[in-house]
């Protein structure tokens, strides 16, 4: 896979007041690693980006919230402000019919871009994208999620979106705090754009019904263009926001915990529940929506498997870390059971009854043999959690194979160990092939552009945490990061002590 295919998805965003975070401005790549000290923000910024998958989120993901609900509201302000005028629904009906005939979008015809542009500039989403970032952290108030202490009890989410369109950009801005939330965005020229493979199939079925209609029937009002004006600005704005579109899945820090539990977890919650919450009642305490949709993967699991190739994945992760396969099994009411074959024996053993390791690494299989495809995000927390430094290693290696493969990774991180692996396999990426092919881990090494690391300090004036991108040092292998001063202040540590031996044994 080239360079260029996986780096198609990159996109930036910036955060400010927001959580424990000051300020960020991070830039997505095929890797993306987040470090630093604790409560500094990383779980923080990755959940978000989550919550922002979740929403723009395309209709076939695990967890999609009716899209098809947002893009009516989305729609809305185009009714509004179209008039009946039969220049505008000609220039339309002629872009559909040429669409169709091409079975691709040529560019939107001045007048019906005019329209549609004030809609996806304001496109009225701030309401369920609140609601949605909410749901995922888990909180009631939308201020629980504004710094503290801040002078401004407002928190800001930028969001620039490279275009096909050579040089352009699109940005949106949501902000929200004690008063209401606002979403709004700056577009490119959408004379200049071609929707392509992006049509929806929704536009495509009411551009063939529109186009049936005689003149006078068509030109009866804007009751026939209704359902029109929303498909294509649902298929505009899908476009604007493509690399958000992609699916995103979220493995939450505590999943080993989950794993051993979530039989009993689930049992005691689901009965009134819905994967939109998961809170039953009032005496329960509500779940994140990240362990709500992690919950909802396990329960809806099924063994309906991915191409060879993702599945591959999950092979390869069970032979050269596990040393065993990852079995799921239904019960007799339909429920998932999942069990650890070691290799070389004959019999399962239920998770509960194998090492910390596996029930770390268990749910990264499963979600590689059932859910996650190339174009997917995943999200991994402390993903060297119970992991002997040899197999953080291992792990790093497996990591990266996904991303050669297509497939998005975000990490949370504390590990030395993690990170200098992947510093390892970036400046193997940086040799030349005829170098690089005869070495070990060749098929994993990453070329500088696709990752990158991104360093969260805590601050004390204001309050709170910055962060910023560290690069490679080519000449040592490593990331600049926080761990240097803690490595540094135990040496010295253990020189006074030895030091002070030292003048006990000469007394």
């Amino acid at each position: 896979m080239e360079s260029n295919d996986l780096t198609s998805g990159n996109y930036s965003i910036a955060v400010k007041d927001f959580g424990p975070i000051v300020h960020a401005n991070v830039d997505l790549r095929p890797l993306t690693v987040f470090i630093g000290p604790s409560n500094t923000g990383k779980s923080y910024l990755a959940i978000l980006i989550y919550a922002l998958h979740q929403f723009f989120g395309e209709a076939d993901a695990p967890h999609w919230h009716r899209f098809r609900f947002r893009r009516r509201r989305l729609a809305r302000p185009a009714m509004k402000s179209l008039e009946p005028n039969g220049s505008i629904q000609e220039s339309l009906t002629n872009w559909l019919a040429s669409m169709l005939e091409k079975n691709a979008a040529p560019p939107l015809p001045k007048d019906v871009a005019a329209v549609i542009r004030p809609v996806l500039e304001r496109p009225e989403v701030e309401g369920q994208l609140e609601a949605e970032i909410r749901r995922c952290f888990g909180v009631e108030n939308r201020s629980d999620l504004v710094r503290q202490p801040g002078n401004h009890p407002i928190a800001k989410v930028g969001l620039t979106i490279p275009q096909p369109i050579q040089s352009q950009v699109v940005r949106y801005a949501f902000e929200f705090g004690q008063s209401e939330a606002s979403f709004s965005g700056e577009i490119p020229v959408l004379e200049s754009m071609t929707i392509g493979q992006e049509i929806s199939e929704d536009l495509h079925f009411e551009a063939r019904h529109l186009v049936k209609l005689d003149d006078s029937s068509a030109s009866s009002g804007d009751d026939n263009l209704e359902p029109v004006w929303l498909s294509l600005a649902h298929a505009l704005f899908q476009s604007l926001t493509r690399p958000l579109t992609r699916n995103a899945f979220y493995l939450p820090a505590d999943r080993t915990g989950v794993m051993h539990s979530h039989q009993v977890v689930v049992s005691t919650l689901i009965q009134n529940a819905t994967t939109a919450g998961l809170r039953p009642s009032a005496d329960v305490p509500m779940l994140s929506g990240v362990l709500a949709d992690f919950l909802n993967d396990l329960i809806l699991l099924s063994e309906r498997r991915l191409p060879k190739s993702s599945v591959k994945l999950a092979e390869t992760l069970e032979k050269r870390v596990l040393k065993g396969t990852i079995k799921l099994n239904r019960t007799d009411t339909g429920y998932p059971a999942f069990t650890y074959r070691p290799d070389g024996w004959k019999s399962d053993l239920p998770l509960m009854r194998t090492s910390s390791m596996v029930s770390e690494l268990a749910p990264v299989v499963l979600y590689l043999r059932h859910l996650v495809r190339p174009g997917n995000l995943l999200i991994i927390e402390e993903p060297e959690s119970h992991l002997h430094p040899a197999m953080q290693a291992a792990f790093a290696r497996e990591l990266a194979r996904l991303v050669r493969a297509g497939v998005r990774v975000i990490l949370t991180t504390h590990s030395e160990w993690f990170l200098e692996h992947l510093g390892n396999l970036v400046r193997l990426g940086m040799l030349p092939e005829e170098k690089r092919e005869s070495a070990a881990d060749a098929d994993c090494a990453l070329h500088p552009n696709e990752i990158g690391a991104w360093l969260f300090e805590r601050k004390q004036r204001p309050r709170g945490s910055v962060v910023r991108e560290v690069t490679l040092d080519v000449e040592t292998g490593l990331f600049p990061t926080d761990f240097d001063p803690v490595s540094e202040a135990l040496y010295n540590e253990g020189a006074e002590i030895f030091n002070r031996m030292q003048e006990g044994a000469g007394e």
